[in-house]
């Protein structure tokens, strides 16, 4: 599922009371387990969040249904998102960060993550070049495989071609043939 889809979605206690709206999502960077899901409620003026980790979930379907009842985790409210542990990362923070491949080029940067919700892991994620207008350029999906480290920046272990970069035997053909255009006799 689309880290992006989920962001919104509406909690439901066991007892079927609305709960809260997913408002963020935490990762560990080294096992790329979900943590914790933070679900925000109330106005913006005066927002409380729940902090539910993964044992509170019982599925994830068009809604998150949770296996305990709204008295069960009133305890858990917090005035503000808690701040990241070591090894975890919030998703929210994660997209946009700079992805560079093995050469130590920049490749893009991250655009998503996607999550399976039966295993509470993220699967795949989605780098590409952001455009202003519309759709970003080049995107590329990877899996956690492909990802040596995740901190300030994302390093992978391969190179990224991107469409529009010439190979240098491109760029040559096409400097002579500019040369070539530019000859004239003037007599």
């Amino acid at each position: 599922m689309n880290a992006k889809d989920i962001f919104g979605m509406k909690i439901i206690s066991k007892d079927a009371k609305d709960v809260a709206k997913v408002a963020e999502i935490s990762f560990n960077v080294k096992t790329y387990e979900v943590t914790k899901i933070i679900g925000s409620l109330g106005n913006p003026i005066n927002k409380k969040y729940y902090n539910l980790t993964s044992e509170d979930l019982e599925i994830v379907g068009d809604y998150i249904l949770l296996n305990k009842t709204k008295d069960d985790i009133s305890g858990n409210i917090f005035e503000k998102i808690p701040e990241d542990e070591e090894d975890n990362l919030k998703i929210n923070n994660a997209i946009g960060k700079t992805v560079l491949d093995s050469q130590g080029n920049e490749t893009g940067k991250l655009l998503n993550i996607d999550i399976d919700f039966e295993k509470l892991k993220v699967t795949n994620l989605t780098i590409g070049k952001p455009s202003s207008f519309g759709k970003p350029k080049n995107t590329t999906i990877l899996n956690k495989d492909d990802i040596i480290g995740i901190g300030d920046y994302i390093l992978i272990n391969k190179i990224i071609k991107t469409e529009d970069e010439p190979t240098p035997d491109e760029n040559n053909d096409s400097e002579e043939d500019t040369k070539e255009k530019i000859n004239v006799n003037i007599e």
